[in-house]
Formats: C-alpha cells, sequence, structure tokens
C-alpha cells in the first residue's frame, strides 16, 4: 500500500530497477565527498528520484521536475518538509542511471548524512572506473592527444587508489585538494576510451601504488616531493628535466606585488617592519625552485618560505616557486617565473606535447615517474 507523506510517497515494497547503484559494480568502489557541512541543498528533480532511510530500509519517491529542500534538522535529515533518521540514500529510478544536483549529473548511488558539525556532508558512491570519467575532462582537456589522457588515467587511478579507506567517511573529495572531478558532465568517447584501454593499470614502485602527483606545467625541471612537502625521497618523485613543457603559454609567467603588500604580509608573520627596501631569492632546490625569499627592511631581514608567498598571494596568478627574477619597479616588485603548479610527478603540458611527438603513454609515465612500474591494481 503506497502512503503520502507530504509530497513524498512511501514505499513499503522494494524499489524497481537499480537500487544497489554503484556497490553492484566490479572493481574497486570509491566515495566522492561531493559537499562538506552543507547548510542545505536544492534538490531538482528531472526524473523520478528515490529516497532511503538506510536504517530503517524505508523508501520515498520524489516526483521528476519537482523541487526538494533537503537540510539537517538535528541528527535527522529533513526532505520537503519530512524528517528521516540520517543517513538517507538517493537513487535514481527505473530506467534512469544519473542523478542531478545543482549544474551536475552524478551516475553512482548519493549518500546524505549529517556530520559532526550537524549539517550535510554529501557523498556519492561508485566504481573507481566510472569515477575516472569524471575526473579526466575536468584534468586535461579532453582534446588533447590520446596518450596523454591515457597517462593521465593512469596517474589518476593510483592517486584515487592511495585514499582508498574504509575507516573514513568518504575517501576523496571533488575539488582541486584531491583531484578535480565533476560527475558525469563533461564525459566523451575520448575521455572514455583513455580509462577503458588502460583499465586497471597503475603505477607502482618496489610493490606499493605511489603519489602519482601532477600538475600543469613545470617550466622545464620537474620539483621533488621532498623539497615541495618534505616527502620521503623516492626515485619516481625525485624530478626530472623536462624540455617538452617549453611551447606551453604556461611555460612563463609574470606577476607584480606591491610593496605594501609585501609589507602586510611579512607583517601577519611577526615582522614588525614598516618598510620594504629589497627581495631576492635565497635558497633554490635542485630544479630550481625557489624553497626561500629574503626579504630586506627598515628592521633587518626577515626569510619567507616561497610556498607561503604562493599561497597568500593566489596560486593562480603567483603560478609556481620556480621564480626566475625578481625586479624592482615602480611601488612594488616584478616576480617572473616558470610554469604552474608545484612542479611534482607529470608535468601536463609536457605529456601533452610528448603525445604530440608521437610518444605513448606509457613511455611518457615512464619519463615523468622514473624506476616505476605500469602493471594491474590488483
Amino acid at each position: 500500500m503506497i502512503r503520502a507523506l507530504s509530497i513524498l510517497f512511501l514505499f513499503a515494497s522494494a524499489l524497481p530497477g537499480r537500487c544497489a547503484g554503484a556497490m553492484a559494480g566490479k572493481g574497486p568502489q570509491i566515495r566522492v565527498a561531493i559537499a562538506r557541512n552543507s547548510a542545505s541543498l536544492n534538490l531538482k528533480t528531472s526524473s523520478r528520484l528515490y529516497v532511503q532511510e538506510v536504517k530503517s530500509g524505508q523508501k520515498y519517491l520524489l516526483l521528476e521536475d519537482s523541487s526538494y529542500e533537503v537540510r539537517p534538522s538535528g541528527r535527522d535529515i529533513s526532505v520537503a518538509g519530512q524528517l528521516l533518521s540520517s543517513p538517507v540514500r538517493l537513487l535514481a529510478s527505473e530506467g534512469q542511471d544519473h542523478i542531478r544536483l545543482g549544474k551536475n549529473l552524478y551516475k553512482g548511488d548519493i549518500l546524505l548524512k549529517i556530520s559532526a558539525e550537524g549539517r550535510l556532508d554529501i557523498v556519492e558512491y561508485l566504481s573507481l572506473e566510472e569515477y575516472l570519467y569524471g575526473v579526466l575532462p575536468l584534468e586535461m582537456s579532453a582534446d588533447w592527444p590520446l596518450e596523454a589522457l591515457k597517462a593521465q588515467a593512469v596517474a589518476s587511478r593510483t592517486y584515487a587508489l592511495r585514499y582508498i579507506n574504509p575507516s573514513r567517511d568518504y575517501d576523496v573529495t571533488s575539488g582541486a585538494e584531491r583531484q578535480v572531478y565533476g560527475g558525469t558532465v563533461k564525459i566523451g568517447p575520448r575521455i572514455i576510451e583513455a580509462v577503458n584501454t588502460t583499465r586497471g593499470e597503475v603505477l607502482k614502485y618496489k610493490g606499493k601504488l605511489i603519489n602519482t602527483y601532477f600538475h600543469a606545467c613545470c617550466g622545464g625541471h620537474t620539483a621533488s616531493a621532498k623539497s615541495a612537502w618534505g616527502d620521503a625521497v623516492i626515485k619516481p618523485l625525485y624530478g626530472v628535466a623536462d624540455p617538452f613543457c617549453k611551447p606551453s603559454r604556461h611555460a612563463r609567467w609574470e606577476y607584480y606585488i606591491s610593496s605594501s603588500e609585501l609589507l602586510r604580509f611579512i607583517q601577519a608573520q611577526g615582522s614588525t617592519a614598516l618598510k620594504i627596501k629589497s627581495v631576492r631569492i635565497y635558497k633554490k632546490d635542485r630544479s630550481g625552485r625557489a624553497v626561500s625569499l629574503r626579504i630586506g627592511t627598515d628592521k633587518g631581514t626577515k626569510t619567507v618560505l616561497a610556498n607561503d608567498m604562493r599561497k597568500r598571494f593566489g596560486t593562480f596568478e603567483f603560478r609556481s616557486t620556480y621564480i626566475t627574477g625578481i625586479s624592482r619597479v615602480k611601488g612594488g616588485y616584478e616576480v617572473s617565473g616558470r610554469g604552474w603548479g608545484h612542479g611534482v610527478g607529470m608535468c601536463q603540458e609536457g605529456a601533452k606535447y610528448m603525445a604530440l611527438k608521437g610518444r605513448p603513454y606509457k613511455r611518457i609515465l615512464r619519463y615523468y615517474y622514473p624506476g616505476a612500474s605500469i602493471t594491474d591494481y590488483d
């Protein structure tokens, strides 16, 4: 018997069609935090959608072409005014395999749960390979050479596998702090081909998955993981000379910093200076990137970390720590540099130009992760 609850309908019987969602898929599963600690979720359905209380198993139907407000209410979740016990799962109806949240479509099952802070966490459950379909077009342009896309698929698969941990509430986020993921909206044939032709392939060193970091453009030499973050040195992440990304428009950059901005930066780090007199690179790593800078002031010199400066002035504008020159100009300093990103691991622009020269993806990967083996994850 169907019982109406506000604008939701309770189903006591089993759901038709697909209910197990991604959990029925083959291979590793991954949980992606699409949003964390949200105050609310505006859910707009384009087709029929089911909501299931995980604890009770009770199931409800959300009508197609309807809008629903989802928000935390104590330790419960309010869906269109109906209180449901946290967590709840969103399931696509029969004949449908996508769920729309905001501008993005998602193929896996969506779990909504109350966070420790009493807000809403939104986590997608799906297979690792389907997850990669949503990563590749946001990490590398889909119109780039196929061999570059394949290299990115293997690097992204390896990177994600290292973060799968059942003891946590989710494995990875959808933002740039891990690798960017956007659901299914940008998936195309070339993305699918890149993932499918490398299915299951990962990079290992001495039998263990490596941290397959990657970045937009190295500017001529990749950095070591130790100099970037203090990670233990292993051969695949030691850094290599890279002439391939030279044609990239991201290979060089310039950025202006006013003296007043620099002054506020060092004052926030404890300096009592009132005037900036000079700025110079103090220490470099073996790739040529600045580790620290020394700023001359009316109160002596102040040494600052290059990474701290980049974070302070913005990683989009201050594109890397590969600083090639600092010139004094009116009102401040002109900083010149190479590349874009942290510089560790695979240079995506370099991979693109290697592929354009006919290098296959395995050769690209072995170049940027020297000593690593390409093997199946199991």
